[in-house]
């Protein structure tokens, strides 16, 4: 059976048209979640009554599927009063699970740092937060960008949950579209080669952050012996 190049043509905007709104859910909801997230990260090392609050937040994030998050949302956020649109329920979907996720990327950079550090800072008379803000967070970016970026991608692809509530970003498309022309290879692999182009660029531009991040905190290297000029008289010992 030979591929239908038409169908792809037609499909094809229409799925843009999509991805448009799979971008914005992107867009809007990973930042908020990436400070949802740092808020966990610093309440989890605290020893206040936000550490149990937010280590409980990261296992419910751990342990409930993400369809099951949006169901819960979609039709029980009604229930209890709260209207809210599709497009909001994405959002706050996104930003709900990516915050917990970065959190404990956060964590494991956090830990990353040697405490010394900390306690050095502290001893100059530096204050916590300046501590983390002057001498610990500039450390972080190279631990934080690699996982950082995969999970923006997962969270990109994982967008295609939110067919389920009709928000008609591509995956939805691509659905109506299949049962509209029953051109299932063709539609779905067009959305497929989206989805997979849009990953590749989200993988380069973190690769690229990842690289301008290592240049601007590389250590200077050591120059070498043979540089630093020889004794000789008149020379101090």
């Amino acid at each position: 059976m030979a591929i239908d190049f038409s169908i792809v043509r037609e499909a094809i905007p229409v799925l843009l048209e999509g991805l448009r709104i799979t971008a914005l859910v992107s867009v809007v909801g990973i930042p908020i979640g990436v400070v949802i997230g740092i808020s966990a990260a610093y309440a989890a090392q605290s020893r206040t009554l936000l550490r149990p609050i937010a280590l409980a937040y990261v296992e419910l994030v751990r342990n409930i599927p993400y369809l099951i998050l949006v169901y819960l949302s979609f039709f029980g956020l009604p229930k209890l009063g709260v209207s809210a649109s599709a497009m909001t329920v994405a959002v706050g979907c996104t930003a709900f699970y990516t915050g917990g996720y970065f959190c404990e990327i956060l964590r494991a950079a956090l830990r990353s740092v040697a405490r010394g550090q900390t306690h050095a800072a502290l001893s100059l008379g530096m204050t916590y937060w300046q501590t983390q803000r002057h001498i610990i967070a500039p450390q972080l970016f190279g631990f934080l960008i690699p996982p950082t970026t995969s999970l923006v991608i997962m969270m990109f692809k994982d967008s295609a949950i939110f067919s389920v509530m009709s928000l008609p970003e591509m995956t939805y498309q691509s659905n109506l579209l299949t049962a509209n022309t029953f051109a299932y290879v063709e539609v779905l692999g067009a959305t497929a080669l989206i989805y997979w182009l849009s990953s590749v660029l989200l993988a380069g531009v973190g690769r690229r952050l990842e690289n301008v991040v290592g240049r601007r905190t590389r250590t200077p290297d050591v120059a070498p012996l043979s540089t630093f000029p020889a004794k000789g008289k008149g020379q101090l010992s």
